[in-house]
């Protein structure tokens, strides 16, 4: 889509399946942490001069980084390429000046603080909106069992349970789907019972 080069940084953009959303790669490593951090205002990053900046963009409503990848998503309707023109040269500036995103210790205040009360509601909407449809077509499903601190723990279901390719599905679809949407989730853990499965889809 847009990119710009210079000797230290590169930043390349690219779509998203959401038409409000865009990732920033960075040749540059922001977070060593295996960890995908969100900030839906500079409020969540005090201090941090290049989240600071970011919102600064007229049209910017949340951000996440992970490693090297800035999502970044839009609340308004100026088209990404005009909206990347702008942010680009914000992102590789800060980075450039050697800017600190946020110290060790914010960054591991936000690895273990809870997750918020709504998450419940909204895995469960990921669930039957984004996951459910499609695994119905095998006659499977998945279920939410719990929230322990920041592990969410599920149960699949009908074509699913036992199902040889019930371990990518777990991973591909349902943990990504689940971590994109609430990234203070630390681990998706499958509770399913596989050696009860009855009617796996592939066996």
């Amino acid at each position: 889509m847009t990119e710009t080069t210079t000797e230290e940084i590169r930043i390349r953009g690219e779509f998203t399946p959401d038409p409000n959303s865009c990732r920033f790669i960075v040749s540059k490593e922001i977070f060593s942490d295996d960890w995908t951090f969100q900030f839906r205002s500079p409020e969540d990053a005090p201090g941090s001069a290049l989240i600071a900046a970011i919102f600064a963009v007229e049209g910017v409503g949340d951000v996440k980084i992970h490693k090297d990848t800035f999502t970044i998503t839009k609340n308004c309707q100026e088209p990404w390429p005009k909206l990347a023109g702008k942010l680009i040269p914000v992102l590789k500036a800060q980075i450039t000046a050697g800017e600190s995103v946020l110290d060790v210790g914010k960054r591991e205040s936000l690895k273990t603080a809870p997750l918020d009360e709504n998450v419940r509601e909204l895995i469960e909407q990921i669930l039957a909106e984004n996951i459910n449809p499609a695994l119905s077509s095998h006659g499977g499903f998945v279920k939410l069992i719990r929230i322990d601190g920041q592990d969410v723990f599920v149960e699949m279901g009908g074509g699913c349970q036992g199902c040889a390719s019930s371990r990518a599905t777990m991973k591909f679809g349902i943990e990504r789907a689940i971590k994109e949407a609430v990234p203070s989730v630390r681990n998706v853990i499958d509770a399913t019972d596989h050696d009860a499965g009855t009617n796996p889809y592939y066996s």
